[in-house]
């Protein structure tokens, strides 16, 4: 990843900060305060799914983003030489 990256992954986590909080309380915070036991296997399944499915599907969603920018740039670059 070069740096070029970084800012809008940056901006992007920022952006999405209250829904993945609000999410994470839903998923993770209620089950647990209505008694579900951090050391049931399946609820430490579901909490682990849960607090790193989102983040890596963000990353993966940015990365694609500026690849398909990178290669729009690239086109109407190309596209642009051999119009003139």
């Amino acid at each position: 990843m070069t740096g070029v990256m970084w800012p809008p992954l940056a901006r992007t986590f920022r952006r999405l900060a209250l829904p993945l909080a609000s999410y994470y309380a839903v998923t993770i915070a209620i089950p647990l305060a209505n008694g579900a036991s951090p050391s049931n296997a399946a609820f430490a399944t579901h909490a682990l799914v849960v607090l790193a499915l989102p983040p890596i599907l963000i990353v993966v969603a940015c990365a694609s983003l500026a690849s398909a920018r990178g290669v729009s740039r690239a086109f109407a670059a190309q596209r642009a030489i051999h119009l003139t």
